[in-house]
C-alpha cells in the first residue's frame, strides 16, 4: 500500500500544483466572482459586507481562490519533503493549515489596522463636529463636514450613517447601529451624548470637545505604555516562534528523526504538550502587557 502511494505521489503533486497555478491565474480574471458564487455562494456572501467595510483591493471570491491556491501549494510542498507516506501526509496537512491560517491572520490584521486608524481619527472627528455645531450648523451638516474633510475609515463610516438617514432611517437608530458595529468605547460615549442631547437638550459642542480632549490624553498614555511594554511583547513573540523555527530547520536537516514527531504517538504527545505550553505562555505575557486605560 505504501509503495502504491509513493508511485502515485508525483501524479498527485503535479495535479495539486496545476490546480494551484490555475487558481492563481483565475485570481485576476473576471470569471472569479461568478465561479465562486456558484460554488460557495453563502460563504462568499458572508464575506462581501466585511470586504466592503475594509475597502480591500481584493473581493471575497479572489480571497477564497488565493486561500485555496496557497493551501494546496503548501500541501504539495509538505508532501514532497516527507521521508515516508505518514510523514508526507501529516506535513502536507500541517502546511495546508498554515496557508489557511496565514490568510485568516492577514484578514484579521486588516480589521485591527482599520480599528486603530479609526481610533486615531476619532478625537479629531469629535472636535471637528463639536466646533462645527458651535458655529451654528446642525448635527447632520457637521457630519457632512467630517465626511468632506477627513480620510477613511472615519469618512467612510460617517458617509454610511448619512446614507442611512437619507433613506428615512432615524438618526438615533443609525448611530446606535454604528456604535454596535464598530465596538468602540469612545464611540459608545459619543453616540450616547448625541442621543441624550437630542432628547433633553444641552451644550453638545462642549461635551464633544471634552470627549475629544479625554481621548487624546488616553491615546498619549496608551502610546507611552506601548513603548514601555514593547520589549516584553517582542520577547514573547520570539519565544513563541523560536520552537517552530527550530522544528522546521531540524526537519529539513534530519527528516528521518523529526518524522517521528508526526508519525509516532509519543511524538504527537510531545507536540501537543509543546503547543499547550507555548499558547499558555503567549496568553500569560499578553495579560501582563495588556493594560486597560
Amino acid at each position: 500500500m505504501e509503495n502504491l502511494l509513493l508511485q502515485l505521489l508525483p501524479l498527485g503533486i503535479g495535479a495539486l500544483i496545476f490546480v494551484s497555478v490555475l487558481m492563481l491565474m483565475l485570481l485576476f480574471s473576471g470569471k472569479t466572482e461568478k465561479l465562486m458564487d456558484s460554488l460557495l455562494g453563502r460563504y462568499t456572501q458572508s464575506l462581501k459586507q466585511e470586504f466592503e467595510q475594509l475597502q480591500l483591493p481584493l473581493n471575497p471570491s479572489q480571497f477564497i481562490f488565493f486561500q485555496a491556491g496557497l493551501s494546496l501549494a503548501l500541501f504539495a510542498l509538505g508532501v514532497v519533503t516527507g521521508p515516508d507516506a505518514m510523514t508526507k501526509l501529516s506535513m502536507g496537512l500541517l502546511f495546508a493549515y498554515l496557508g489557511v491560517f496565514i490568510c485568516k491572520r492577514w484578514l484579521k490584521e486588516q480589521h485591527a489596522r482599520r480599528k486603530r486608524r479609526f481610533q486615531e481619527q476619532f478625537a479629531d472627528a469629535a472636535a471637528l463636529i463639536g466646533n462645527t455645531v458651535r458655529s451654528g450648523l446642525s448635527l447632520v451638516q457637521a457630519l457632512e463636514v467630517v465626511v468632506r474633510e477627513m480620510d477613511d475609515p472615519m469618512a467612510y463610516e460617517l458617509y454610511q450613517v448619512l446614507q442611512a438617514t437619507r433613506v428615512g432611517a432615524p438618526l438615533d437608530t443609525v448611530l446606535e447601529d454604528w456604535a454596535e458595529r464598530m465596538q468602540n468605547t469612545d464611540l459608545d460615549i459619543f453616540v450616547t451624548a448625541i442621543i441624550i442631547q437630542r432628547q433633553t437638550g444641552g451644550d453638545l459642542a462642549h461635551v464633544l470637545n471634552t470627549l475629544a480632549n479625554t481621548v487624546r490624553q488616553r491615546q498619549k498614555i496608551q502610546g507611552q505604555i506601548s513603548a514601555l511594554t514593547a520589549q516584553g511583547r517582542l520577547g514573547a513573540m520570539v519565544l513563541a516562534l523560536l520552537p517552530l523555527f527550530m522544528g522546521v530547520v531540524l526537519y529539513f536537516l534530519n527528516p528521518g528523526r523529526m518524522s517521528l514527531m508526526v508519525s509516532h504517538p509519543i511524538g504527537w504527545g510531545m507536540l501537543s504538550a509543546s503547543a499547550v505550553t507555548i499558547l499558555g505562555g503567549i496568553v500569560v505575557v499578553r495579560k501582563i502587557v495588556d493594560i486597560d486605560i
